[in-house]
């Protein structure tokens, strides 16, 4: 049995520090009323905290390289999306590290294209020649295409204005069978708020020059086409029900997993609260901050990533939190604290800039140190096991995921590491990482769960 599962993706060439054309039209989109599913396709933190606050919704990270295979990203973009929505992945095509250097598409979103079997809409910059433009065009075009999926809309973005629009959309007529879906004019451009400004009490403001773009954006007629965004997402084939890859864990109905909530901890999007559901969890929201509502057993914590030591008062605050990680750290249960949160588990914590010191739980014997937070150079890894640990208990398991600059957390204790792990790109260099006991596991990697299912599913049931 097939599935409606309208689906597109838009893929930026990249400009640092500018905001991605995609996160304007998603809230374009949103705005003129549009039910839409938001995915970001390559690991960027910054998008998807973008994408929380302008359109109000989750975000579920979909990059290929860290699900690690076509099957286990099917089965996520399965379980996450929406028949009644339009589909829209957000990804990097990106570009040129020098003006006269090839333009290089990463395998990201080559992969996408292959593996989503839907059609990517690349969106170039035309802030120089019309024949440059066109020269960008055919070398993104030549590379999504070589993957098998022909490219049939373009869209063009730092237009100065009609005249030059008209140019390139002549220059790129003559060259491409693509159809123009419009421009975007110089004018909407905008630079990127931090992560930091983003995660703040003050994040509505942040990112108000974007939502103002939007809004300036559609009130320029006829500049983009909007409908053909949803046109071309339902023209995508039907969607094969996928098979799963392992079961739901047994009783698994009776297994109540407790999600620590608050938006600083969200710059990961929600792809293992997915994944707990999928496997037959209940998915217990406790929020940092404000009243608890539920009345169930707990029998597991989740701390996602994110840049907890900006809240860090707020979880010695919230006394129902305490009491359960307490308890779950003299028991059998499920404790899973990663990225920028693992630290809450730890001894002491070195704040960034400055700022002093605070404390963990103590759960773990290690320490953490932040450095200042900012966004950049995330580096994808692959951990295996080191000693006995409750997600990797075999010698050749191993998981996917990945750090930043932003929430880097450093270990003062040596040889207590539960794993190892390496960079994808120099396999030669490998790093020890991770601290666990009985099921209880910290790491400074933003693991992605989607890589290995099967073993985080033996991980949950114990």
């Amino acid at each position: 049995m097939s599935l409606n599962l309208p689906r597109l993706i838009l893929a930026d060439e990249h400009r640092s520090g500018k905001v991605p054309s995609g996160v304007l039209i998603a809230t374009a989109l949103k705005e003129l009323g549009y039910k839409i599913k938001l995915f970001v396709g390559n690991a960027d933190e910054l998008t998807i905290r973008s994408l929380q606050v302008l359109c109000s919704q989750p975000v579920t990270l979909l990059d290929p390289v860290l699900c690690d295979g076509r099957a286990n990203l099917r089965w996520l973009f399965e379980s996450a999306a929406s028949p009644d929505c339009l589909n829209l992945v957000l990804t990097n095509l990106g570009g040129r590290i020098l003006e006269d250097a090839p333009f290089k598409v990463p395998k990201e979103c080559v992969l996408l294209s292959d593996w989503l079997d839907c059609d990517v809409v690349p969106i170039i910059y035309s802030d120089a020649s019309s024949t440059l433009t066109v020269r960008s065009v055919a070398a993104a075009l030549r590379q999504i295409e070589g993957g098998g999926k022909p490219v049939r809309a373009i869209l063009f973005r730092s237009i100065l204005n009609n005249r030059e629009y008209e140019l390139v959309d002549r220059e790129a007529g003559r060259t491409f069978t693509a159809f123009s879906i419009g421009s975007m004019p110089r004018v909407v451009e905008r630079d990127s708020p931090t992560l930091l400004q983003l995660c703040s009490d003050s994040a509505a403001s942040a990112a108000l020059p974007i939502r103002s773009a939007a809004k300036q954006l559609l009130g320029m007629k006829q500049l983009v086409n909007w409908a053909l965004f949803s046109a071309i997402a339902q023209a995508a084939p039907a969607w094969p029900r996928q098979p799963r890859l392992c079961e739901p864990i047994t009783d698994s109905g009776k297994v109540n997993i407790a999600v620590v909530k608050h938006p600083v901890l969200s710059i990961a999007g929600d792809g293992t609260e997915i994944l707990l559901r999928v496997l037959g969890c209940n998915v217990v929201d406790i929020p940092l901050v404000g009243d608890i509502t539920h009345s169930v057993p707990i029998h597991g914590v989740y701390l996602p990533h994110g840049l907890a030591y900006m809240v860090l008062p707020k979880f010695f605050g919230n006394i129902y939190l305490k009491t359960m990680l307490t308890r779950g750290s003299t028991g059998g249960s499920f404790l899973f604290a990663e990225g920028g949160s693992s630290a809450i588990l730890g001894d002491s914590i070195t704040l960034p800039e400055g700022q002093g010191e605070g404390r963990g739980f103590g759960i773990l014997p290690f320490s953490s140190i932040y450095r200042r937070a900012t966004f950049g150079n995330i580096k994808k890894m692959t951990a295996s096991s080191r000693k006995a640990n409750p997600l990797l208990t075999g010698s050749r398991e191993s998981v996917a995921g990945y750090a930043s600059d932003s929430y880097a957390t450093e270990s003062s204790g040596e040889g207590d590491e539960c794993w190892t792990v390496t960079d994808p790109a120099d396999k030669n260099k490998t790093s020890p990482d991770g601290w666990c006991r009985d099921r209880i596991l910290a790491t400074s990697m933003r693991i992605e769960p989607w890589s290995a299912p099967d073993l985080f599913r033996r991980w949950l049931e114990g």
